[in-house]
């Protein structure tokens, strides 16, 4: 006992306790916390703070390693999008506001990578119990639109957004609702189907996930159901569980019934929308990179498509891959890519790591949801950084001594 409580162990615990109270409000803070500033404050002294002085102190005294080349891609990145705002034009921020965006974005990285190496359980209770709070913000918003409040339950009649009840679980728009809870569904999806996890806990896990699935079909978001089906299968795989197996058939009969259930809006949504209707948005992308397309136009530029009702605008490419080159050029996306590749060439050689076999899923999700609907990585704390930063920061931190945690398909 006297060794654990040495000044380095307890100086570790600690940080870890703070760092997951940091990531907890995160990821569950729109449940509970109504004010946004509020959530960003706490996240900048709990998760952010933390990350510097305790990276500056193991710096300060020479036991920090050098990042591996993963973290060198990214961090590369990092500074090419914000290097971007130099040139940028019609900014509504100034360009060091925006470039501090990427600081915060590397200490979180750093603060994940000391929170999964250094307190590994901790890191994982606080995944937990965040999953359980938006699951259950997902629920009192199931049963207070749909039952209290009576809602239309027809196609499209009503879509989810916001608990209703103030300024609680609400995320604005029917969409962001929609990938922040198919991200959140993803991780409670491979807790369900994992070998080393009991029946019980499979069990309560697959019930986490039916309430966010179902929160996430009520949204109607395409671009969320279809990332949500392939982080699920991906998991399966990963996992090669019996459950899974079994959820995948059952998941396959319903998908089935549901088409036909909706077929006229199936039919509708590939012959006529083309599943994400963002066609006329994109066209003008192309039409608006002549002359750009190496730098782009520069972090902040303004992105304006104007719909020809002469009503609606909108301010982003609805392509995380076309804005990013919109913003910042093929050079960022060269960089992003490079980032992804190493990422899952990492987990590929580490695929029986139970927190790799956890993780790639969600990235796995989020890489399908940022074809249509994510606007931009880059941004302060909030929705991103749980649906895209997150997981990727997981994969990054994961070390080779993670086969000491045994494999996920329960194979050494």
């Amino acid at each position: 006992m006297g060794s654990y409580w040495n000044d380095d162990n307890r100086w570790r615990y600690l940080t870890g306790w703070v760092l997951a109270l940091g990531l907890f409000v995160l990821i569950s803070g729109k449940v509970w916390l109504t004010s946004g500033s509020a959530r960003n404050s706490q996240v900048y002294f709990f998760l952010l703070l933390p990350a510097l002085v305790y990276a500056t102190a193991a710096i300060a005294s020479r036991k920090v390693r050098m990042p591996g080349l993963c973290y060198w891609i990214w961090s590369s990145y990092l500074v090419w999008v914000a290097l971007s705002g130099l040139w940028a034009t019609g900014s509504e921020r100034d360009v060091l506001a925006l470039a501090k965006r990427g600081v915060f974005i590397a200490l979180f990285m750093a603060a994940v990578h000391i929170l999964v190496n250094g307190s590994p359980q901790v890191f994982r209770k606080a995944l937990y119990a965040a999953v359980i709070v938006v699951a259950l913000g997902a629920l009192a918003t199931l049963f207070f639109q749909f039952y209290w409040l009576d809602r239309p339950l027809h196609y499209r009649a009503f879509r989810l957004d916001r608990l209703g009840i103030g300024d609680f679980a609400n995320y604005r728009y029917p969409v962001a609702a929609g990938m922040f809870h198919g991200a959140i569904a993803s991780w409670a999806f491979a807790l369900a189907v994992d070998r080393t996890t009991s029946l019980r806990k499979a069990v309560a896990w697959l019930a986490v996930f039916l309430v966010l699935a179902a929160y996430v079909l009520l949204t109607y978001a395409r671009g969320a159901w279809i990332g949500l089906a392939a982080s699920c299968l991906v998991a399966i795989l990963l996992q090669r569980s019996k459950l899974g197996w079994w959820i995948l058939g059952a998941g396959l009969l319903v998908s089935l019934g549901v088409a036909v259930i909706w077929k006229d809006h199936v039919l509708n949504e590939l012959l006529t929308r083309r599943l994400s209707g963002r066609s006329p948005i994109w066209e003008y992308f192309f039409s608006s990179m002549s002359g750009s397309w190496l730098v782009g136009h520069g972090l902040g530029t303004p992105f304006a498509y104007h719909w020809p009702d002469g009503k609606t605008v909108s301010p982003h490419a609805h392509s995380l891959y076309l804005q990013q080159v919109y913003d910042s050029g093929l050079i960022a996306l060269g960089l992003l890519l490079a980032g992804l590749a190493c990422v899952f060439k990492k987990a590929w050689s580490m695929r029986r790591d139970p927190l790799i076999c956890l993780t790639l899923p969600a990235l796995c999700y989020a890489l399908i949801v940022m074809l249509t609907d994510v606007e931009r990585i880059f941004t302060r704390p909030g929705d991103y950084w749980t649906i895209v930063w997150l997981p990727l920061a997981v994969l990054l931190a994961v070390t080779d001594q993670g086969k000491n945690r045994g494999s996920c398909t329960g194979k050494e």
